[in-house]
């Protein structure tokens, strides 16, 4: 069973990521809106994928990320509703794929050719 953590504070967006990875065969999933919400839901069910929604209410997406990545190797998809929102506004010391529109997502999945393990899923 693949599970995904999706950090994002809009519960519309949160919903669309969650149809996405479904269909790209995710069967399990945890919502956070804050930084420390991820942390915690990390904490008791490590995700297999984390993806990063646009907005967070409190605290940072990427630091949780940070925080995440610190207990495992966990590939980070950046999803977006905002066709403009580059990679040059990215961390460079955290190993993000995307952007990718969340309409995408599916497809980024395929082409990473996910698998139902962590080790499948490491992003290159």
């Amino acid at each position: 069973m693949t599970h995904a953590l999706i950090i994002e504070d809009n519960m519309i967006v949160g919903h669309a990521i969650e149809q996405q990875l479904a269909q790209a065969g995710f069967r399990s999933f945890d919502h956070a809106w804050t930084e420390n919400q991820a942390i915690g839901h990390a904490e008791r069910h490590m995700p297999d994928l984390v993806v990063i929604g646009d907005g967070i209410e409190e605290g940072s997406a990427m630091a949780a990320a940070r925080a995440i990545g610190r207990r495992g190797a966990v590939p980070v998809l950046l999803a977006t509703t905002d066709p403009f929102r580059t990679s040059d506004h990215l961390p460079p010391d955290l190993a993000i794929h995307g952007p990718c529109r969340i309409d995408e997502i599916e497809r980024t999945i395929e082409a990473l050719a996910v698998g139902t393990d962590r080790e499948s899923l490491a992003l290159s």
